[in-house]
């Protein structure tokens, strides 16, 4: 078994890529990243943590409180990951090489996702109220109809989170619809970046 095979496990591919990483002495341009082999490294480990994240615990909460903050951290692990996967991928804010990989019918999915659970647009209006302008902008095009801007309900979530605003509940919101929000985001988040790697990855082995 491979001394990092818990990284393997997490994110399918390592293996071969660190050892492409050392082929090219220690230079992350053959995985078309920026930076260097502790940015890919790091990255990857903070990928596994969000990736096996299980949830919090708190004693006298009820069940489903526990769960949406549960969610609301898992949230603020992957958005966490994916700003630090971004740099490494050099697509700042709104990230458009990156989610013009993603299928427009992922991107549907998630959207009809979050409106389904959020039919009063009550997560939507906290989080646009409370948001970082940037974050109110892309918001705000989400809303107009750019569904690549669905992703910033994770940024917005992850700011105001951190920041102590956001509770399991926020402006009347039942903390179930907020958990299966987050997890939706957090998945689809955890898979944009696994398959963004993959692709390059698969680039990298063919230029060997």
């Amino acid at each position: 078994m491979s001394e990092y095979q818990h990284l393997e496990d997490a994110l399918p591919g390592f293996t071969e890529a660190r050892q492409i990483i050392k082929d090219a002495e220690d230079s992350i341009f053959p995985l078309q990243y920026k930076g260097n082999k502790f940015d890919f490294y790091r990255f990857v480990n903070r990928y596994r943590m969000a990736k096996q994240f299980r949830g919090i615990s708190l004693d006298g909460f009820e069940d489903s409180t526990e769960d949406g903050y549960s969610a609301l951290t898992r949230v603020f692990l992957t958005w966490s990951v994916f700003e630090r996967y971004a740099d490494l991928a050099d697509n700042p804010p709104p990230y458009g090489q990156l989610l013009s990989m993603v299928p427009k019918l992922d991107l549907n999915i998630l959207a009809d996702h979050i409106e389904r659970h959020d039919t009063e647009h009550k997560l939507y209006d906290f989080l646009h109220d409370q948001s970082l302008e940037g974050n109110r902008h892309y918001l705000e095009r989400y809303r107009d109809g750019d569904r690549r801007g669905v992703i910033f309900y994770a940024a917005a979530i992850r700011h105001i989170y951190v920041h102590g605003h956001l509770t399991a509940h926020p402006n009347g919101c039942e903390a179930d619809n907020v958990r299966t929000i987050c997890d939706a985001l957090s998945d689809f988040l955890l898979e944009l970046m696994r398959k963004d790697f993959a692709r390059r990855l698969k680039v990298a082995v063919a230029g060997k």
